[in-house]
């Protein structure tokens, strides 16, 4: 099962940067290309300061200019196209001329080896009957006996000569013709290569052109995801600002939502990135705040790992690792794609331990642990949507193979949902279940 985006929002951005925008008080809003968007609950909704006007206004014109990207890249792509197709064709052309030229060669040798074979054998033929005193029974139709001997030889010489000279004139008369169709055929092949040449620049000029858009087009984006970030990490501090200060159970939870829908938007569009990082943190406070004020919470959530760590737990973590930047795929348990059970899955088997691709399954075939004693290789499990267990992540720590890791003892590695790839991220309170060691 995958860790479900909190909102329409975050499911937005994992189709497009260019559409997500955000207005005051709430955690994203879809641009006009969408039809759905996600208002704050009132108690958690704050005026829109100077400041996130002004980023409002910066990632506004960021959407804009990335609309003009992919408006002019998708009219370079089809001059790209039309290239692509004109050389294709020139290919084609050329290689049609060079089957028929050397077509035309082979005939060309070959009827010079004719000749020579049939000039052989006629004048073998007529020495033969020379010297035998016979001829074939077309000479002897045409022709009375000879009277003599030197008749007979100028009878069968002439008749050699004039067959020879007969069979000698129609093999150069295909020769002529064959060799005037290789010139026609080299010309055309030289003309042809020249034309394939030209047509090959213009191709590599369209691509050239078509990357550079496309790298500027990328640059922009980078923009435009670390403005959202950054946003979304504001949006998610006043709103575990909001769960601090709530004075009932509904407006904290409230905010606490609002929080996560925040950094799920950072972690989404920036990955790691310091802006996503203090997102979650702030997420999981409005949490812990929210589980303070709830009359049924039980206070806040405490992660930390034990002493010693399990040599099956590491070689679990390096059999994640191995997938690290794999994009995430629905039910995927390969190279190709996993999602987060099938991440575990194929972590533990590194391991020697066999369990199902099932994250709710999981979570009940091992034994659970304290959040308090957590080693390397850990199963973290979460309810995301209150329907039942939905998402694992696996527990790292706060070193591995000798350094620190990014997120301290908080650090985590997933596949999180479709947009995404498998990397390491700071563990989040949201929605946590409970951990088990396999």
């Amino acid at each position: 099962m995958a860790r479900r985006a909190s909102s329409v929002i975050a499911l937005a951005v994992l189709c497009t940067l260019g559409t997500l925008t955000f207005g005051p008080g709430t955690a994203g809003a879809a641009s006009s290309s969408s039809t759905s968007s996600t208002t704050s609950p009132s108690s958690a909704t704050t005026s829109t300061s100077a400041s996130g006007s002004s980023s409002q206004s910066e990632i506004d014109s960021a959407e804009a200019q990335v609309a003009a990207l992919e408006t002019q890249i998708s009219q370079q792509q089809a001059v790209l196209d039309r290239a692509d197709e004109q050389y294709n064709q020139a290919q084609v052309n050329l290689s049609s001329t060079q089957s028929s030229l050397q077509t035309t060669t082979a005939s060309i040798s070959a009827a010079k080896a004719r000749l020579t074979t049939e000039r052989s054998h006629l004048r073998a033929d007529a020495i033969q009957a020379y010297m035998s005193d016979s001829s074939s029974t077309a000479a002897a139709s045409l022709f009375g006996s000879p009277s003599s001997a030197n008749q007979t030889r100028d009878f069968y010489q002439q008749l050699g000569s004039s067959a020879v000279a007969a069979d000698v004139a129609r093999i150069q008369a295909g020769q002529r013709q064959l060799t005037a169709t290789q010139t026609k055929l080299l010309a055309e092949q030289q003309a042809e290569t020249a034309q394939l040449a030209q047509v090959d620049q213009a191709r590599q000029g369209a691509e050239t052109v078509s990357a550079q858009s496309e790298a500027t087009l990328a640059q922009v984006k980078g923009n435009l995801a670390a403005q959202i970030a950054q946003q979304a990490a504001a949006q998610a501090k006043t709103a575990a600002l909001t769960a601090a200060t709530a004075t009932n159970p509904a407006a904290a939870q409230a905010a606490a939502a609002l929080a996560a829908q925040a950094a799920q938007v950072a972690t989404t569009v920036s990955g790691g990135s310091a802006a996503a990082v203090n997102a979650t943190t702030a997420a999981n406070q409005a949490t812990t705040e929210a589980a303070g004020t709830s009359s049924t919470g039980s206070g806040a959530v405490s992660v930390s790992p034990s002493g010693s760590a399990q040599a099956a737990g590491l070689a679990a973590v390096h059999g994640a690792m191995k997938y690290l930047n794999v994009p995430y795929a629905w039910g995927g348990a390969s190279m190709a794609g996993v999602d987060c059970s099938g991440l575990t899955m194929l972590a533990w088997s590194q391991a020697g331990v066999s369990m199902d691709h099932s994250a709710a399954d999981q979570y009940a075939q091992f034994p659970h642990v304290s959040l308090n004693a957590l080693q390397p290789g850990d199963l973290i499990f979460y309810d995301l949507d209150g329907s039942g267990i939905d998402h694992v992540v696996m527990y790292v720590g706060p070193t591995l193979d000798g350094r620190t890791t990014t997120y301290g003892s908080g650090t985590i590695i997933q596949a999180a949902h479709t947009g995404t790839f498998v990397t390491f991220d700071p563990i989040w309170y949201e929605g946590l279940v409970g951990a088990a060691r396999p």
